[in-house]
């Protein structure tokens, strides 16, 4: 299994604790932290890391999400998965490219 790097955006949350424990184990990951206080070191951070995963949490979701799903449209293999701390629940975002061959490989993707 090939290594992935993982972009934790820390929020000043618990979430960064305990994802980063949770990664620390598995040995095909390598998880980098970063604290961004604004878009441009957000930026900055997934551009220096180069990430496959980027997690954060939904504190920080609804400043770095629309930039982080801009920033995904240009890259390659990027996910974006959004914990939330409330419900314990996750969001996955990925670019997926579907090719389709007839109105009902549309439908089938809905």
């Amino acid at each position: 299994m090939s290594e992935k790097r993982i972009l934790l955006i820390e929020s000043g949350q618990f979430i960064g604790g305990v994802i980063h424990s949770l990664f620390t184990h598995q040995d095909h990951l390598t998880v980098i932290e970063a604290a961004p206080t604004n878009n441009r070191e957000l930026l900055q951070a997934v551009r220096k890391s180069r990430p496959e995963i980027i997690v954060l949490d939904d504190t920080v979701c609804p400043t770095y999400l629309p930039l982080l799903l801009r920033h995904m449209q240009n890259s390659d293999g990027i996910r974006v998965v959004v914990v939330n701390t409330d419900s314990n629940q996750i969001e996955l975002y990925e670019k997926q490219q579907i090719n389709l061959r007839q109105t009902a490989d549309f439908f089938a993707i809905l």
